[in-house]
């Protein structure tokens, strides 16, 4: 009779076997360097509205759609724009190459409406689409530090 003990006396069990094959299996799908299969920069500049720099708003990059190593290369990242500066590090930048870009700002309509508990003033996006939902703007992005500047 098998008592769990092999022929030179060392233990197992059934449900050891399958958590160590288990934990095995995730290791070798997720696991490696950690690296991510494209390079990440950093990037800063001005954004100016009609000449002035442009109070507030939000920038994004978008990566081209070029799939590296399966994997669609690089995520959307967003940078916030105050007195028409932004800056992202490079831990949390766009994708190294060609990028579409959006940017948005929002103005006080002098409107004020009812939300829930509270009065709010209304707000709207007044850029033009062809800066953000409709962009033709990109930005050719390379390693290490970026200056990219847009003049709206």
């Amino acid at each position: 009779m098998n008592n769990g003990t092999l022929k030179n006396g060392s233990r197992f069990s059934v449900p050891s076997c399958l958590l160590w094959l288990a934990l095995s299996a995730i290791a070798g799908c997720w696991g490696g360097s950690g690296a991510l299969p494209y390079e990440r920069a950093a990037v800063s500049g001005t954004v100016t509205w009609k000449g002035s720099p442009l109070e507030s708003g939000m920038i994004r990059f978008v990566p081209d759609t070029e799939v590296i190593k399966g994997q669609v290369a690089g995520k959307p990242v967003f940078g916030r724009i105050e007195n028409g500066n932004y800056q992202i590090p490079a831990d949390k930048g766009p994708t190294v190459g060609k990028n579409r870009v959006e940017i948005t700002s929002y103005r006080k309509t002098g409107k004020k409406r009812q939300e829930e508990d509270s009065v709010i003033e209304e707000q709207v996006q007044f850029l033009p689409d062809n800066y953000n939902t409709n962009s033709s703007l990109t930005a050719d992005v390379t390693a290490g530090e970026n200056a990219i500047n847009f003049d709206l």
